[in-house]
């Protein structure tokens, strides 16, 4: 009896047809479909807050920098090696103690060696957002995913470094950037990467971080450049140039700094 009313039961059950097993899938491939990009984005704009909290830290130091060093930027650095004696007043060599951190070239010369790489570990050296992560940086060629403004010191020159009280517009003055992913230290408005929704995290030279439209800080040559940026040469710092009434962002500390002395 037991084993008739079980059968019973079974038989009651009806199974999934074809037609509403595939509408059930159907159904999972479009929520799937919509909500994939939102996580995308929203890991996107994780990336982009992590990457300002580190230009904060970045602010902070060379403002710290500036106070001790009567105003003066730190050296940009040259290509000839992170640990090299050319570079131990480069930024990345001076800068990290301020906010206690292991400068570059300790990094590089770590057992085993720790250099900032792109998808390790977090760092203040890295942004998240990165896309040239097919790298194995070395002292002799390093990576670097952040730089100094090549417009903290006159044009050419990498000695003849500007000091922090000759900007005429700190708060709209960059100093500090996201990089090209390669091999310098330094950057411009036509090589800046717009990495983060169209745009950049930047430190200015009154210490803060802020993300800008890619329109409002790029230079000629830059792929994508658009407004009057798209006119204007990195290192033309006159006042029809960098210094244009029409852009609202400067890389030079003020007009004609690309050929004055510091």
């Amino acid at each position: 009896m037991q084993d008739m009313e079980i059968a019973r039961f079974f038989r009651k059950i009806r199974a999934f047809t074809l037609i509403e097993l595939l509408v059930v899938i159907a159904i999972i491939g479009i929520l799937a479909g919509m909500l994939l990009p939102a996580l995308n984005r929203a890991r996107q704009k994780a990336n982009a807050a992590n990457c300002l909290g580190n230009m904060h830290q970045w602010g902070l130091a060379l403002n710290m920098y500036n106070d001790d060093w009567h105003e003066y930027y730190p050296y940009v650095g040259s290509t000839a090696g992170v640990c090299d004696p050319d570079n131990v007043w480069a930024w990345y060599n001076v800068l990290p103690p301020y906010i206690g951190q292991k400068t570059l070239c300790q990094l590089y010369n770590a057992t085993p060696p720790t250099p900032p790489i792109p998808r390790g570990p977090k760092s203040i050296w890295m942004c998240p957002s990165v896309t040239n992560i097919n790298v194995t940086p070395t002292t002799g060629s390093p990576y670097f995913a952040y730089a100094l403004s090549v417009c903290t010191h006159k044009s050419t020159e990498t000695h003849t470094i500007f000091r922090r009280d000759r900007m005429q517009s700190p708060a709209n003055t960059i100093t500090f950037c996201e990089g090209e992913e390669d091999n310098y230290s330094e950057t411009t408005g036509a090589f800046t990467p717009a990495i983060h929704f169209g745009g950049a995290n930047f430190v200015f030279g009154d210490g803060h971080a802020e993300w800008l439209l890619e329109a409002l800080w790029c230079r000629q040559s830059n792929p994508g450049c658009s407004g009057f940026g798209a006119a204007t040469a990195w290192n033309d710092s006159t006042i029809g140039g960098d210094w244009n009434g029409a852009l609202q962002y400067h890389w030079w500390f003020f007009p004609g700094a690309a050929t004055a002395d510091y």
